[in-house]
């Protein structure tokens, strides 16, 4: 009898600060992300409550593939602020061996300064580039045991450390936005899609 195809279920986290002042700031890209990824699988998601876990966990059918009708997906937003996400993403891939073993995948959404507006880089291991989320979170888990979706935000013209954190910090423009919805968002879904599956 031929072995069933190695698809993987995925945990899929997100990076950004908490509350409402930074929730659609360049520097929480990737929490937006999720909750777009979030709203188009909320039939089929259900919030996991655990006291052990600091941020918000959903799990349950996954929509990437039409083909996979029981696959498993979760994902998770932490509650931190991102310089020390490192420790509850930890915790919530400690849930997801749990609950799915070895086979499960961590994938993590964040912003990436310098990569252009309406780009996406998927990348495992390798540096952080200076993003402390990225950072923070390979003080508990070794980079080459999770993939990175990097979602570009562009780069002011001065790399003054003052006016980069302005930067990030500011909002997504409206502009910018239709250009992530409209290009990063397909793709991303598609490229999960694709690791789900195991290709």
């Amino acid at each position: 009898m031929a072995s069933r195809q190695p698809y993987r279920n995925l945990l899929i986290c997100s990076l950004g600060n908490p509350g409402l002042k930074y929730a659609k700031s360049r520097h929480s890209l990737g929490h937006i992300l999720l909750d777009f990824l979030i709203a188009d699988h909320h039939r089929q998601l259900e919030r996991v409550h655990s006291p052990s876990l600091d941020g918000d966990l959903t799990e349950g059918i996954s929509s990437l593939n039409t083909d996979l009708l029981s696959q498993r997906i979760a994902m998770f937003k932490p509650c931190t602020y991102m310089n020390v996400s490192g420790m509850a993403i930890a915790n919530a891939w400690k849930w997801s061996q749990k609950k799915y073993g070895q086979s499960s995948l961590l994938v993590i959404l964040h912003d990436e300064l310098g990569l252009p507006v309406g780009k996406l880089k998927m990348k495992v291991g390798g540096s952080s580039k200076g993003h402390n989320g990225l950072k923070s979170i390979a003080t508990y888990i070794a980079p080459d045991q999770f993939t990175k979706f990097g979602i570009g935000i562009g780069r002011p013209d001065s790399r003054s450390p003052e006016v980069v954190a302005d930067y990030v910090l500011r909002n997504v423009p409206p502009s910018d936005m239709t250009v992530i919805m409209d290009q990063v968002y397909p793709q991303l879904w598609q490229m999960l899609a694709n690791l789900e599956k195991g290709t």
